[in-house]
Parts: C-alpha cells; sequence; structure tokens
C-alpha cells in the first residue's frame, strides 16, 4: 500500500486557508497510484487551524471544501474536482536547545521549551511521532550535538529525522541525516512553509512516499501514521526542493516578516 505524505505542513492564520488547501489538493492529488493521500499538520503555538477546520472552518472554505471528521483526522474534499486529502493534526515544538521536533499525528499539545529528550519523551506519552526537523543553522555546533544524542537515546521505532523545501538543491545531505540512515533511522520529508503571505502554494510541494506492507493495510490515515516508524516501513522522498536563490529568497522574505510571524 502506497501513501504520500507532505510531514511538515504550517498553515498560518494570516494565510488564505483555501489557497494552502488547494495547494496540498492538487499538489498531492498528481500521484494517482496513492493509495491514501495525506497532510500533517505541524501547527506552531500560535495556530489552530485543526480546531478550526473540524469544528467551524470560515466561509471561504467551506465553499470550495467539503470537511468531514473521521476518526483522528479530517477528510477534505474539494467540490469542484472532487479530489481529496486527509489532514492530521500535529504540533511544531521548540525545545530548550531551539531545535524543531514535530509531534506528527496527535491532537494533544505538549509543552514547548523543554529539553530535546524530554520533549521526545512528551510526544511518545501523547501518542506523536516524533521527527528532530532539520533547518537552516539548527544542526550546527553544539545543537547538532543535541540531535545526535538524540538518535543514542531512542531507537528508530521512536523517532525520525525531517528534511524539508529549506534545504537546497545541491545542498549535501546532512552527515546527521546519513548516519541516522545507516542506523535504520526513517528521513520523512515535508514542505515546511515559511510564516508569510504568499508561502500558500507551498504545502505539498515536497513530500514522503510510505509503503505499507499487507499488515498495515487501512483507509485510516490516522492509523497507518501511528505506524509510520516500523521498520518494515519504506520511506522515500518525492516532489522537490528548492534552488539555492529560491530558498535564500525565501528566507530574506521571511526575515522582512513583520516579528510575530517569524519562524
Amino acid at each position: 500500500m502506497t501513501v504520500v505524505a507532505d510531514t511538515h505542513v504550517h498553515i498560518y492564520p494570516f494565510y488564505k486557508v483555501e489557497e494552502a488547501l488547494h495547494s496540498i489538493q492538487g499538489n498531492l492529488g498528481k500521484f494517482a497510484n496513492a493509495s491514501l493521500r495525506i497532510a500533517c499538520l505541524t501547527e506552531r503555538y500560535d495556530c489552530e487551524l485543526y480546531a478550526e477546520l473540524r469544528d467551524a472552518p470560515r466561509e471561504s472554505v467551506s465553499e470550495h471544501f467539503s470537511i468531514s471528521s473521521g476518526n483522528g483526522f479530517l477528510e477534505i474534499v474539494d467540490r469542484a474536482s472532487e479530489g481529496q486529502f486527509h489532514l492530521l493534526p500535529g504540533q511544531q515544538v521548540i525545545t530548550a536547545e531551539n531545535i524543531e521536533i514535530l509531534s506528527l499525528n496527535c491532537e494533544t499539545r505538549v509543552q514547548e521549551g523543554r529539553s530535546a529528550p524530554d520533549t521526545v519523551e512528551d510526544i511518545l506519552a501523547a501518542g506523536g511521532v516524533p521527527v528532530a526537523a532539520w533547518a537552516p543553522g539548527k544542526w550546527f555546533f553544539s545543537r547538532g550535538q543535541v540531535v545526535s544524542a538524540l538518535l543514542d537515546a531512542f531507537t528508530p521505532s521512536q523517532l525520525a529525522l525531517g528534511d524539508t523545501t529549506l534545504r537546497p538543491i545541491g545542498w549535501l545531505t546532512p552527515n546527521i541525516i546519513r548516519n541516522a540512515k545507516n542506523r535504520g533511522f526513517k528521513v520523512l520529508f515535508g514542505s515546511d512553509p515559511l510564516p508569510f503571505s504568499g508561502e500558500e502554494s507551498t504545502p505539498g510541494t515536497y513530500l514522503t512516499t510510505l509503503d505499507f506492507p499487507d499488515p498495515f493495510a487501512t483507509e485510516n490515515p490516522a492509523e497507518l501514521m501511528r505506524n509510520v516508524l516500523h521498520e518494515s516501513v519504506v520511506s522515500n522522498n518525492a516532489g522537490g526542493r528548492g534552488s539555492f536563490p529560491k530558498v535564500l529568497n525565501r528566507l530574506y522574505r521571511n526575515h522582512r516578516a513583520p516579528t510575530p510571524a517569524r519562524h
């Protein structure tokens, strides 16, 4: 069973939400042979989109999308094209060391500002999938040692690493990721949209393809993602990252964004 998933999705409060959802549907919809198409929200401290879409979606969204709640997920259907995808809840957590750890497939929010090992433990206790996410400059020097220490403290069934569109084409795979893959850790891929207007087209552009063996085959995307770190599940990347000029422009625009909107 093949699944495509963007495992690092931000849809910020100031986005045109319907445009971001159209981007997800359109980009994931390119994979016609996938059994399921999944977008994993990784909501920042000031974002509550999953609850909004579940309980009271804004009119501009309801005009274009039909949204129904499942067991741990939302099914979102484009009214015009009838294309659909599943949206899963999740959180981006900033640790005391300023490392980003994603909590995938989890509605329970964990406390920010705790140490990286404690954060991973918190996410596991809450039933989420912890992902130590690469970000420009955030794995250098002492913080790189923090990530390496996580790989010694946790097993491949407890923790994954994350790659994003912010690693430009031509930028070598970080040593931490290469070494982790050799040790059996999975790498999950996601778009990681930045918090400024205009990034609504980014969700769904960089994806994880997941091949689940028959014992895990299910139409419930939340159940599938609970098993994503199982050793028999194969993960690869799809879509694409940006060129150096494109990534630099995105980072510059993010730097110039109003302070509350910075990444």
